[in-house]
């Protein structure tokens, strides 16, 4: 079975519910000692039978009951990130086509007011979230700001140690060639190619 797929039937929608509301209860407060020490705190939805090895889509219905949680939990980590000293930007992550992959963060920053804008490649594209169909009880993307980004895969390789030809089938492949940490001992060469979106809001 491929990756994200959907085929095999899921038994005990009432049971499948309620896991969401024990997926909240075990995440809906952050870990303040994660982003005070280190740079992140996030959850990503570990729901099974949807998050494992293999993934898999819920059906929309689903994804948008699990929204509701993610857009309460956002309240709640703003809520308790702002009793600290450390700076910090909440974001909400919606992958457009692998919903399964969404995730809430939390990330450390400069400032107040500063934003971590590193996570994705920027989209070229301008269009706006497509609000109905992610709208829940809870959830209204009318009430955030969104970037819309590449959801993309990513090849990192040592500066020297991709042939002329490697380089030429990665191009022709559809990947774009980058520099990370250029100039610098760890400069690197990144290649990434596009396979989807994915929306990055913050509360308005």
């Amino acid at each position: 079975m491929s990756a994200f797929s959907n085929k095999k039937k899921i038994r005990g929608w009432n049971k499948q519910i309620k896991k969401i509301d024990s997926w909240f209860g075990h995440y809906k407060m952050p870990n303040i000692e994660l982003i005070e020490f280190w740079q992140d705190e996030y959850v990503k939805i570990w729901i099974d039978p949807w998050y494992r090895l293999v993934k898999r889509n819920p059906p929309l219905w689903y994804f948008k009951k699990i929204l509701d949680k993610i857009s309460l939990m956002h309240s709640i980590w703003e809520s308790e990130f702002k009793k600290t000293p450390v700076p910090s930007d909440s974001q909400i992550w919606i992958f457009e086509k692998n919903f399964i992959r969404s995730e809430l963060v939390c990330a450390r920053v400069e400032k107040e007011g500063d934003i971590r804008d590193n996570f994705f490649e920027r989209c070229k594209d301008v269009r706006d979230i497509p609000t109905e169909k992610f709208k829940g009880v809870n959830f209204d993307p009318n009430l955030f700001d969104w970037t819309l980004y590449y959801d993309a895969i990513h090849y990192f390789e040592n500066y020297d140690d991709l042939s002329d030809t490697e380089i030429a089938d990665l191009l022709k492949d559809g990947y774009k060639e980058e520099k990370v940490a250029e100039g610098t001992v760890d400069e690197q060469r990144k290649f990434w190619k596009p396979c989807g979106y994915v929306w990055v809001g913050r509360k308005k």
